[in-house]
């Protein structure tokens, strides 16, 4: 079914007898006779409002939304604010960014262009985030360009036709564009570009810093605290030995750019804020969590560290949804997760087993689209 321009179909809802139909048609399949009895209307009318509604692409043919109508027109509409105007810098001709700023609205495509040369610029300028001569797995060539558009089919089967991905055995490479040599890329930040070993905070004296192992003595004397791990998984051990410490800065240090930090408050290592990517399925998705000496509680710090940790993996790990699971009692960390932004999503009852004791766990949550509609709010309080 084709879907009609977003214009014709608000214009479409601004009829009390569709609007009426559309809200029926939202827990199923309309019925003209029924729905005409709850409104006191004709059979005849109500039939009529269910045709017009076809005609637009709202309904399907058996009566109900169409819910893919409904993604289809939502992706059609630019984003809040739309694009900036203001030409991409790129290997473009200056004809050629000026067309690009008025289709992106920074990394973000906020409309698929209708026209084939339009269209072609736009997925060369997408092309340019992938590196040549290497092979992305299709889940992974998904999410790096869901991050772009939230069509990546689309985006996918159109440079394919372009000739700028060829695939086999699913796999994607690219094969075409151009090459910029003076930007680095074009595309989203996924691998982090920049030297992300020190990141500063809102608190004057406090820093995350990458995981090195200069740390593992002051680690082993920070951490062994009783207090620490009490609404903790047992994966944090207690006593913390030097050799336990070892072990985690060993982890900690491997990967680039790093994704598990120190806190540092006055130039001393007082606990340990990052994440841990999920992988398969849960792609795009990360576990963060936090700790710290009871000495520095009470003064924001963790809230302070866990709002840079959501802003870091959204910004320059391509994160699509930031998780925290909290242990029942720790208020504390509940409150460190709401001030970084995170709101309780589901309460999963009797989940953990402490010491004995079965405790709930509250999952707390922040997508992507929320981060960036600037929802999170960091006002840096709580412990």
């Amino acid at each position: 079914m084709t879907v009609a321009e977003p214009l014709d179909v608000l214009r479409s809802l601004l009829d009390p007898v569709r609007l009426a139909v559309v809200g029926a048609a939202s827990s199923g399949d309309v019925s003209v006779t029924g729905l005409a009895e709850r409104l006191g209307i004709p059979p005849k009318a109500v039939a009529r409002a269910v045709g017009d509604l076809r005609g637009v692409g709202l309904l399907d043919e058996g009566g109900a939304l169409d819910q893919d109508a409904l993604r289809a027109i939502a992706q059609s509409l630019p984003s809040p604010g739309g694009p900036t105007g203001q030409p991409v810098a790129g290997p473009w001709t200056s004809d050629e960014a000026a067309i690009l700023g008025r289709f992106f609205d920074g990394d973000r495509l906020v409309e698929i262009p209708s026209s084939h040369a339009k269209r072609r610029l736009v997925l060369e300028k997408i092309a340019l985030g992938f590196e040549p001569g290497r092979r992305y797995r299709e889940r992974d060539l998904n999410f790096m360009i869901q991050l772009i558009h939230p069509d990546y089919a689309a985006i996918r089967r159109y440079m394919v036709d372009e000739g700028l991905l060829d695939r086999a055995d699913g796999a994607y490479w690219r094969i075409g564009g151009r090459i910029d040599v003076a930007a680095d890329g074009g595309g989203p930040d996924v691998a982090g570009t920049a030297d992300r070993t020190v990141l500063p905070t809102s608190l004057t004296g406090v820093e995350l810093r990458a995981y090195d192992r200069s740390m593992v003595t002051a680690l082993a004397d920070v951490a062994n605290d009783r207090r620490i791990p009490a609404y903790m998984g047992d994966e944090f051990p207690y006593p913390y030995t030097v050799e336990d410490a070892e072990t985690w800065v060993s982890m900690a240090s491997s990967g680039s750019p790093p994704t598990q930090y120190a806190i540092f408050v006055g130039g001393g290592l007082a606990g340990g804020a990052g994440g841990f990517p999920r992988s398969g399925e849960e792609t795009g998705t990360v576990e963060i969590g936090w700790w710290l000496h009871p000495d520095h509680w009470g003064r924001g710090i963790t809230s302070a560290c866990a709002s840079v940790i959501v802003d870091e993996f959204f910004t320059h790990h391509g994160a699509m949804r930031c998780v925290a699971p909290v242990m029942g009692p720790n208020v504390a960390s509940a409150h460190v997760a709401e001030n970084a932004g995170l709101t309780l999503e589901g309460v999963e009852r009797s989940a953990y087993l402490k010491r004995g004791v079965r405790h709930d766990k509250r999952v707390f949550g922040i997508t992507r689209s929320d981060w960036l509609g600037g929802r999170s709010d960091r006002r840096g309080t709580g412990r």
